[in-house]
């Protein structure tokens, strides 16, 4: 597993170490109530509670109103009941997340002009200046996104007050303070937005989703190559069928979903940077004697993103599409484990391990359920139901640009969470199991007509007639015992060394190259 990386998605992350601070369980951060309200905007937010039981409102007609954002109140089961296995994704895609992106854009965006020699105006920053914008990322944390959030207030336009936001950040800095017009240069938001949006998506894969998936892939490699001598019977239909081993079985979803895995990193990640309808219209009047397309593909490459050259206002988003539909693919082979794992237990080919104080079943003491295999199933329904409205909403803009893709860019992160809390949930599924052998050799053991394959395959080499027809007169819909199969065997005509050989095959022995093929 470890070869199926990505070069697309690699590149420097400053550091979120301040920003994952802030990220604590419920009841641990002291704020104000302005700051407690913005981050439930931010965060979702189960780690906002009130300050006691005097604060929890009975819900009525009359204290509807009254209620805050919490671990109890928030409507997406993500920011309140699951906020705990899914908040590593916080930092990248709540607006907390987008706020910073742009910042980062902007910021970014003017270091890079300061380095064309035509443009005179922004002479090229000292080391010091240069730290100084660079501290503005590094640094940016949940009180500089309330006060962007504060100046949105007042300009109703979340793009502008990121770079209202910057130009009182650098009012302080001499140098900076200059050339504080050239924030913004030239862009319209799209410009800013669209890579905020690509670096939001590039950084969530790189440190939350693909760490996550390679552990879940590693988790099943592991049973894999632990079971990969465990005979057991196959069902095609439901019905039994030539055996397999349990191995070979689950070294099919760990080569399905780390080719998934691939498919997934190698989506090169766009960006566009070329004005308001994307021909650089603003960009040529000012400054004509510039390579302005140039200038435009070497900034969105210096971010780790792949450049779009051909756009309008908008990244038309075919990226997003085609990523969106790779991470469904994964989802859905992992829907197809869950419920092959579950049919497993059902089966009594695998135990649980039960958690003392644990309960299965209000009603029926006895019960051990597979919860795990089935909360990932429902979360990764729930995760591919938004990623396809993404992938089919996000490619229809109308003309140049509407504004449709806006509100539904808001929520990638909740496709991406409930993945995660599916890819959580079968892991810990996987940690409960107990291969179960006295079950699947008693299968094995009541399932001889399964040699009808191999000894009609051996009836053909040998040349004798009719062998379909024979073995099926004696096993289909009849009881098949190891002693009747030794009968019919034992009245073939068959070299004896063909005849040894199915006599010594049994139901437990007949796997083919299946352990071989878990083993590698």
């Amino acid at each position: 597993m470890e070869a199926l990386t990505s070069s697309v998605f690699i590149g420097k992350t400053s550091n979120l170490t301040p920003v994952l601070r802030q990220l604590q369980p419920p009841g641990s951060l002291k704020t104000s109530l302005n700051t407690t309200r913005f981050r439930s905007k931010v965060f979702g937010l189960a780690h906002v509670v009130s300050d006691g039981p005097s604060q929890v409102k009975k819900m009525s007609a009359d204290h509807r109103n009254e209620f805050e954002l919490s671990i109890l109140t928030a409507l997406s089961p993500l920011d309140g009941r699951y906020w705990g296995k899914v908040k590593d994704l916080a930092p990248f895609m709540s607006e907390y997340g987008l706020f910073r992106f742009r910042v980062l854009v902007e910021i970014k965006w003017l270091l890079k002009l300061s380095q064309i020699d035509e443009v005179t105006e922004v002479p090229k920053f000292s080391t010091k200046a240069e730290a100084f914008l660079l501290k503005l990322i590094d640094e940016f944390d949940i009180d500089d996104a309330l006060e962007v959030k504060n100046i949105e207030e007042v300009t109703n336009h979340d793009v502008k007050a990121v770079e209202y936001f910057l130009k009182q950040k650098c009012q302080s800095n001499t140098e900076i303070a200059k050339v504080m017009e050239f924030f913004h240069f030239a862009c319209t938001s799209e410009d800013i937005n669209n890579l905020a949006h690509a670096l939001m998506l590039k950084e969530a894969l790189n440190k939350v989703i693909f760490p996550v998936m390679d552990e879940l892939i590693e988790a099943i490699c592991s049973m894999a190559k632990g079971t990969a001598h465990i005979p057991m019977l196959s069902r095609t239909h439901g019905q039994p069928a030539s055996p397999t081993t349990l191995g070979k079985e689950m070294s099919i979803f760990a080569i399905r979903l780390s080719r998934a895995r691939w498919g997934i990193s190698h989506v090169g990640i766009m960006g566009k940077f070329a004005g308001a309808v994307g021909n650089y219209n603003a960009h040529m009047v000012a400054y004509p004697n510039i390579n302005w397309p140039q200038i435009a593909e070497d900034f969105v490459n210096s971010l780790g993103l792949c450049f779009n050259p051909y756009v309008t206002q908008i990244e038309s988003h075919d990226y997003m599409a085609k990523l969106f539909h790779e991470i469904i693919l994964f989802n859905n082979i992992l829907i197809d484990f869950d419920r092959d794992i579950w049919g497993y237990i059902s089966l009594g080919y695998f135990k649980q391990i039960t958690k003392a104080g644990e309960i299965g079943s209000s009603t029926m003491p006895h019960k051990v359920n597979p919860i795990d295999f089935e909360n990932s199933e429902g979360n990764l329904g729930k995760a591919n139901g938004s990623l396809s409205h993404l992938s089919m909403k996000l490619p229809i803009s109308l003309w140049q640009r509407d504004l449709t893709d806006s509100t539904v860019l808001r929520n990638m992160g909740e496709g991406l969470g409930h993945s995660l809390l599916s890819y959580k949930s079968t892991m810990q599924g996987i940690a409960k199991l107990q291969v179960n052998e006295a079950r699947l050799n008693e299968d094995l053991n009541q399932s001889w007509e399964v040699l009808a394959e191999p000894i009609r395959t051996v009836m053909r080499r040998y040349g004798v007639p009719e062998p379909y027809e024979k073995l099926k007169e004696l096993t289909r819909g009849r009881a098949v015992t190891k002693e009747s199969m030794t009968d019919f065997i034992e009245g073939l005509e068959l070299p004896e060394e063909a005849k040894t050989n199915l006599l010594n095959l049994t139901p437990h022995t007949y796997v083919g190259e299946a352990v071989k093929l878990a083993q590698t």
